[in-house]
């Protein structure tokens, strides 16, 4: 059953989504967090390249407007408008794939419920599965395994 909250975020998407794509983002997510009255919309995008503090004032500014004139929240709200940054996690393969090369940390659940995390470079992504080179050792690892993943800073001084 759709919650108002659902309803909220349905609406401000169809409104939303049409802004980000013409503006040429990638729509990452968009949240309601809060309550009514205190309601926090945030709103992830990026590009290639990376997202500017003067994407995320352009995307706000327009989407404030039309937000204001479609006024599809029913109580005060805050609009956030933000790149996913570089912790943000893994939802989709293309987020593996913009990955590849780069270090990343995943967290997997071995057979007796224990957590295990690898930390590593990304060498790829094919048929739902990762390659992560941790040391001299590489890990395929299945997607659907994976309980947590996301880019994880290199400092130059690790060796995976």
């Amino acid at each position: 059953m759709e919650t108002d909250r659902d309803s909220i975020l349905r609406n401000v998407s169809s409104l939303a989504r049409p802004i980000v794509d013409e503006a040429g983002f990638e729509w990452v997510e968009m949240e309601l967090a809060g309550r009514q009255g205190s309601f926090v919309l945030r709103l992830l995008i990026d590009k290639p390249g990376g997202v500017t503090i003067d994407d995320c004032v352009a995307i706000n500014r327009e989407l404030s407007s039309l937000l204001d004139q479609e006024d599809p929240i029913p109580s005060r709200y805050t609009l956030e408008v933000s790149s996913p940054g570089l912790d943000r996690p893994f939802k989709t393969e293309r987020d593996y794939r913009k990955a590849v090369g780069k270090r990343v940390k995943v967290v997997t659940v071995d057979d007796d419920g224990g957590q295990v995390t690898r930390i590593g470079w990304l060498e790829g992504i094919e048929d739902g599965t990762v390659e992560i080179v941790c040391g001299d050792v590489k890990h395929r690892i299945s997607v659907a395994s994976i309980r947590k993943a996301h880019r994880e800073l290199d400092h130059g001084w690790e060796n995976g």
